[in-house]
């Protein structure tokens, strides 16, 4: 009987919907393109990769009640820098850091401003993403890293049992962040302050430190994703992914987080990830153009949205209590 409830609720849950939901998308593209083939799966796993990974950041930041508007824009820079580094000879044990140690700092001005003047995050990310797109034409190389060296790209297109190694780091941190947001303290404490700013004060917990690591956090998580993304290319661009905060945000509310903080999980993040990814992908194999996809990805969101927010515990309950009903309607029918 314990099973059964425990079952009951899994099912009850809003992952386990967009789940169904996006494991029925990827059957039907599987069945009527050649996304079966092991160059389209193995595209579509890179491209979960690199949004999983930064859909983490996200998560962990709406989770504390803020956000962030310039993840795109630290993302390209992060991506650039490791690109540069490598054309300089440098090897991935200097430009992977370089990449992350980019995202932290970059990040980490955005939760400074954010801290210390109290600005609300969506108002100074937004300013940096600005100051980005600045910077982006002062950058060495014009912003722009062609013929990236082997070493780089080699990253991005190593496979391991014919699975691609990006999407095997994705899995991986995925996993160990999962750990992270059950098992420590600072997991709690991102909850209390997204939750109620005054009363984790009163429990002793100070905001500001708590949304200040959190950025940190997120920013190294963008190095790693820039990663990801660009070493799977032969030439890198730092404004390339200027606009790519909307994924991560979309990813993230569909998978269940709350945009006012204090609610959600890095499961539903991971599914509306996959989800996302399959829907660019879809995109492609039915030809779409760019205004028509953008459309018919809105809608195919807000279906998951709304197939999400439905009750199936109590959609359960009625049903069952209208085929009772039925039944006790025939059965009074018969009898004389």
């Amino acid at each position: 009987m314990a099973r059964k409830n425990k079952l009951l609720e899994i099912v009850k849950t809003r992952e386990f919907a967009l789940g169904v939901f996006t494991l029925g998308v990827f059957a039907i593209l599987y069945a009527t393109t050649n996304f079966s083939s092991a160059a389209g799966l193995q595209s579509y796993a890179k491209d979960v990769a690199y949004i999983l990974t930064a859909s983490i950041g996200m998560t962990i930041l709406f989770i504390a009640g803020n956000t962030d508007l310039s993840m795109g824009t630290t993302l390209g820079l992060a991506g650039y820098f490791a690109a540069y580094f490598a054309k300089t000879g440098s090897h991935w044990y200097v430009f992977i850091p370089v990449a992350i140690v980019v995202g932290v700092i970059f990040s980490g001005i955005n939760g400074l401003i954010v801290v210390l003047f109290k600005v609300p995050s969506m108002v100074a990310s937004l300013a940096l993403m600005t100051v980005h797109m600045g910077l982006f034409t002062l950058l060495p190389l014009g912003g722009w890293v062609e013929n990236v060296p082997r070493h780089f790209a080699d990253v991005g297109y190593a496979v391991l049992g014919g699975v691609p190694l990006v999407f095997v780091i994705a899995v991986t941190l995925f996993l160990a962040a999962l750990l992270f947001m059950k098992f420590t303290r600072f997991a709690k404490k991102l909850y209390a302050v997204g939750g109620n700013y005054n009363s984790a004060i009163l429990a002793g917990i100070s905001p500001d430190r708590t949304i200040f690591h959190a950025y940190l956090i997120s920013g190294a998580l963008i190095g790693v994703a820039s990663i990801l993304l660009n070493t799977t290319k032969q030439m890198v661009q730092a404004n390339s992914s200027y606009g790519m905060e909307m994924v991560f945000i979309t990813t993230t509310v569909v998978g269940g987080t709350s945009v006012n903080g204090g609610k959600g999980g890095l499961v539903g993040t991971m599914i509306g990830s996959f989800f996302y990814a399959l829907l660019t992908r879809a995109m492609i194999f039915y030809g779409f153009q760019d205004y028509y996809s953008y459309a018919f990805q809105g809608v195919i969101i807000l279906l998951a949205v709304l197939a999400t927010e439905i009750d199936f515990g109590r959609v359960a309950k009625r049903l069952s209590a209208a085929l009772q009903a039925r039944d006790e309607n025939r059965t009074h029918r018969k009898c004389p």
